[in-house]
């Protein structure tokens, strides 16, 4: 069956602007990129660089021999195959993703927003790992660790609770090199990491136009490991970037495209896809808000240009609501943004269980948007229209006297659609007599139950001890030196 068609947003002649644009600043203008290592690697592989003042220029010829040898489709590994991502998507549909970095969680018992604790967080990556339609699991942050380490703490509870393929970030340069070692400790090597990372690190720019040196030595580190690149833009509109869609699109784009050059520079053939978590400031607030129309746009116009004119996936930060509880607010955008950037064309979508604000998180909401994802998915699906599915000797074998309850008809299909276990189906005596219960109450009666059979995953005790002892020997060094 044919994907379905997709809503472009913006125009093939306006992606190729964007697109053009985007080379006018890397090949004029340039990227601040705050690290000597790769300054010196950059220079060597014939960019124009600037060691005064930090600023790369990326001569045409790179970029597109950059862009070419990009890989267009990859699969991302899982400790597990079954869990698998190919991309792109072989039904045309998109993969999920967890919200990254969390310090905050929304109590199930309490309603209160509480601390994200190692305990909890190890439940999140298990209550992910049994939800259908969550695909990767992102890093949180235990705010019952020293904050020097707390990246660290993370991927080893990641590790060590999930199979499904993970998000992962540092927080500073100099615990790189500790989650690598956290990496190879789990695969079992250097080749076994380059054959089945699960990880997938997320280097972000500075904008406009900034790398900081922790994101360049994850590139650099990717690079040499044989682990996917995940880009990210995270500009404001009206902040960091331009307040329009399309000049936010603009230099996400830019800065999306140099970390792609700059990888493929590195080590020709890296894995990246290019990934827009843009936001928009309310001139009114100053906030960043997660979900305005605005926003979306311009991740849409992103996305689509990678698409069109780069070939690559794309990954969009759309499960997002500015809503502090699970309410008809969060409903709304968590379903409206993420369907609407499906038909993008986005591969990835990103942010399943968030609440209002970059910190804030719900497990009750991770319910609610696994399934959220089902109805998005099937909404979004072709139709499928032949001589079976339109029936018509059915109907004129029923119509006008019968009735299609009991032909074989109904009976070979009536299992096809979809029946969303959050959703009220009953009738209003049925659900009455149940309690009368809301989503919320009804999606925190499924958590608390699947919660019930959680567990960490089967994994040697040589390896988790050798995971926890790189963690330890990472609190010896780091914890109170640095700045």
């Amino acid at each position: 069956m044919a994907p379905a068609q997709r809503h472009r947003f913006i125009t093939d002649s306006e992606a190729s602007l964007i697109h053009e644009k985007s080379l006018y600043i890397l090949t004029n203008k340039g990227v601040k990129v705050e690290y000597a290592k790769a300054l010196k690697l950059l220079q060597e592989a014939g960019a124009e660089v600037d060691h005064n003042t930090q600023m790369v220029k990326f001569p045409l010829r790179l970029i597109e021999k950059a862009m070419q040898a990009a890989p267009k489709e990859f699969t991302i590994k899982a400790a597990s195959p079954e869990h698998d991502l190919p991309l792109p998507h072989p039904k045309g549909s998109y993969y999920t993703c967890t919200c990254v970095q969390s310090m905050k969680y929304h109590d199930p018992i309490s309603g209160k927003f509480v601390d994200v604790t190692r305990d909890s967080f190890a439940e999140w990556c298990q209550l992910g790992e049994a939800l259908p339609n969550v695909h990767k699991i992102a890093i949180q942050t235990p705010m019952d660790v020293p904050h020097e380490i707390a990246d660290l703490h993370a991927l080893n509870i990641q590790l060590q609770n999930t199979s499904k393929a993970l998000m992962v970030l540092s927080y500073c340069p100099e615990t790189v090199d500790y989650l690598f070692e956290l990496m190879l400790a789990k695969a079992g090597g250097r080749k076994a990491l380059a054959k089945r990372p699960q990880v997938q690190m997320y280097p972000t720019s500075l904008s406009p136009l900034k790398f900081k040196p922790m994101d360049m030595e994850g590139i650099l580190k990717c690079c040499e490991y044989g682990v996917s690149i995940v880009a990210n833009s995270l500009a404001i509109s009206g902040a960091t970037a331009p307040v329009t869609p399309a000049g936010t699109a603009l230099l996400a784009c830019a800065e999306i495209l140099a970390m792609l050059v700059m990888a493929q520079l590195f080590k020709p053939g890296t894995e990246v896809i290019g990934s827009t978590y843009t936001t928009s400031m309310d001139m009114a607030t100053g906030a960043a808000l997660l979900n305005s129309a605005e926003a979306m746009l311009g991740r849409a116009a992103a996305s689509r240009v990678m698409k069109q004119e780069w070939g690559i996936p794309t990954e969009t930060f759309s499960f997002m609501t500015d809503s502090y509880l699970s309410d008809g607010q969060a409903a709304l955008e968590k379903s409206l943004m993420p369907a609407l950037l499906q038909r993008a064309d986005s591969d990835i979508q990103y942010g399943m269980g968030r609440l209002g604000g970059a910190t804030y998180a719900s497990p009750v909401q991770l319910v609610i948007d696994d399934e959220i994802h089902t109805i998005i998915e099937r909404c979004n699906a072709p139709i499928e229209v032949n001589e079976d599915t339109l029936a018509l000797e059915e109907i004129l074998e029923n119509a006008p006297e019968k009735q299609f309850v009991t032909s074989m008809h109904t009976l070979k299909h009536c299992r096809e659609n979809i029946r969303p276990s959050l959703f009220v189906s009953k009738g209003i005596d049925a659900w009455q007599s149940e309690g009368g219960k809301d989503l919320y109450e009804r999606a925190r009666d499924k958590y608390q139950a699947i919660s019930r059979t959680l567990a960490p995953q089967d994994i040697s005790d040589d390896v988790k001890a050798e995971m926890d002892r790189i963690v330890q020997h990472a609190h010896e060094h780091l914890v109170g030196k640095l700045k």
